[in-house]
């Protein structure tokens, strides 16, 4: 990152531009002064502007001069056209005997490596490998790019890429630029817009159609991504490898991945080893995941986290995978995102712990949400309905709090599988599911607190599972209440009140049906309760075992 007297320096020498008379240099076919660019860029001091009028011009440019704008100016025949290439033959090429001067074409249109330059106004095309091979001058990470910059406080603005083979715009070791409002189409190789060590930048207002990425960044820090429609792009539209800090919001990103050859991408946003804020943005009609983030681990050791991110108020839907997919990442918040008809999960967390999922909508998915041995996660005031699946599943996952979430219309409300222990569910509303809730898989150690069950095929099953505690429930107006296995022992169910369902209980295991003081309410015709101490005379022999409830509740 530039240091803080390099900026100083340019803003001093921007103030002091700007106070004095900017020269206007002319570039075109006739009453101008000059009809090609690099004469026109030779002659210019700091602070110059050159207006290129209609024409096409074929350019390899080189900028040096700091804050010098590139100004396009339509005077009647169209915007400028610059086409990446040779202006003169000034390229010696020998062969058979002979030496013959030849014009180059394809490489980088323009090369910024001063600061504070400006780049407006033009339709930019030709970019390709340069011909001949190995001509051009720019052999770095980011290769040959339309425009690619190397210095800090430029603006590339309202222009037009379209009818190249490689990267639009590339920015290579550089800061606080500025790329707004351009169109980038239909490049087939690398990326509409490529970061590179290079931070605190605006990417603003674009438009990328179909390109083979859609922007990507590495190792680059602090960069804002906001307001940009990129659609149809082959692989990820946005890609983010080892950069934090950065902000992504408020885009569109649609249709991503239907052309790729590569089974893993075509997802909306991806974040490697990252870290920032997710916000605001549209992702719909992506082959892949709608945002998906990992960690990079070697030989099972972290390299590079991708944790606290901040995933809100995104509108994720019809996307070909999961919604949000985190794997191996950790203390993310994920808020008031609307997630819905996704064709995998609409929020799938894999080994990744300390996650917070809070205020999201949730519909027609898989599963809502699917914990693959995720643990302390929690999920809070959360509505998930009509998923295919389960709302909530978790599969061998510690700790997790699902509380006051409002499930609805889906197979299963809350499951959980294979080992899930010291999970607490509490004040959640589960309603019109085959089953409210299902522990089972050697599940054990886990809490049901005042959770409202109400018109399921069966209000809670326990199957193979342990030392659970069932309390303060209300289990409502199903056809079963609650149903226990032979493989379930030391339950402990009580407070709970499972009245007016067909059948009430089911318990062919060995568990406790009160705590040595009060039982269950079962809405019983038959319950006296003599000395009213809200406890029924006699005991309530649960059907299915030998279980009995000896403190049953008289209301």
């Amino acid at each position: 990152m530039p240091s803080m007297s390099r900026f100083l320096i340019g803003m001093i020498l921007l103030a002091s531009l700007t106070s004095s008379q900017a020269s206007v240099i002319t570039v075109g076919q006739k009453d101008c002064d000059f009809y090609r660019i690099e004469a026109a860029i030779d002659s210019a001091v700091s602070g110059d502007i050159i207006e290129v009028q209609s024409g096409e011009y074929f350019v390899n440019l080189n900028i040096t001069i700091p804050f010098l704008t590139l100004q396009g100016k339509d005077t009647g025949e169209g915007r400028p056209i610059l086409r990446a290439g040779s202006s003169s033959a000034d390229i010696e090429q020998s062969g058979n005997g002979m030496t013959e001067m030849v014009v180059k074409s394809g490489g980088t249109a323009i090369a910024i490596r001063e600061f504070g330059c400006v780049v407006d106004g033009f339709d930019i095309t030709g970019v390709t490998w340069p011909i001949p091979y190995g001509s051009g001058e720019h052999n770095d990470l980011i290769g040959n790019a339309a425009i690619r910059i190397y210095s800090d406080l430029n603006t590339i603005s309202n222009n037009t890429f379209y009818g190249s083979d490689l990267t639009a715009i590339g920015l290579w070791n550089c800061s606080n630029n500025k790329i707004i409002n351009n169109t980038i189409k239909d490049i087939p190789f690398g990326y509409g817009i490529e970061l590179y060590n290079s931070h605190g930048n605006s990417i603003e207002g674009n438009l990328l159609l179909h390109n083979d990425w859609g922007i990507e960044m590495q190792r680059s820090d602090s960069n804002i991504i906001e307001g940009n429609e990129i659609t149809d792009s082959i692989n990820d539209a946005v890609r983010a490898v080892k950069c934090n800090f950065s902000i992504i919001s408020g885009n569109t990103i649609t249709g991503s991945g239907w052309e790729s050859e590569y089974e893993g991408n075509g997802n909306g946003i991806s974040l490697v080893g990252s870290m920032g804020l997710i916000s605001n943005n549209l992702i719909h009609s992506n082959r892949g995941y709608g945002i998906y983030i990992e960690s990079i681990f070697w030989n099972n050791y972290p390299a590079d986290e991708s944790y606290d991110n901040l995933i809100h108020r995104n509108k994720i839907r019809g996307n070909g995978k999961d919604g949000i997919r985190l794997e191996k990442s950790w203390q993310n918040s994920l808020w008031e995102n609307n997630i819905t008809a996704n064709h995998g999960d609409g929020i799938r967390f894999t080994f990744s712990h300390n996650n917070t999922v809070e205020s999201n909508k949730i519909s027609k998915n898989e599963q809502g949400i699917y914990l693959d041995q995720s643990n302390y996660t929690k999920i809070a005031n959360t509505t998930i309905a009509d998923e295919e699946k389960s709302s909530i599943l978790l599969w061998h996952c510690q700790q997790a709090t699902i509380e006051n979430c409002s499930l609805h219309n889906s197979s299963t409300g809350i499951l959980l599988e294979e080992s899930c222990t010291g999970n607490t569910l509490a004040a959640n509303n589960i309603s019109n599911s085959t089953e409210g809730i299902n522990i089972s898989g050697r599940s054990s150690d886990n809490s049901l607190l005042s959770n409202k069950i109400a018109s399921c095929q069966i209000g809670i099953t326990l199957a193979q599972s342990e030392r659970n505690a069932l309390k303060a429930n209300e289990i409502l107006q199903s056809r079963r209440g609650l149903v226990i296995d032979m493989l379930c022992r030391d339950n402990a169910i009580y407070g709970n009140n499972i009245s007016s369902n067909g059948d009430l209980v089911w318990d062919e295991g060995s568990n406790s049906w009160d705590d040595g003081a009060k039982g269950n309410y079962y809405g019983r015709g038959d319950c006296e309760d003599s000395n009213r101490d809200g406890i029924c005379d006699s005991p309530y022999f649960i059907p299915g075992g030998s279980n009995v409830d000896r403190y049953p509740l008289a209301i």
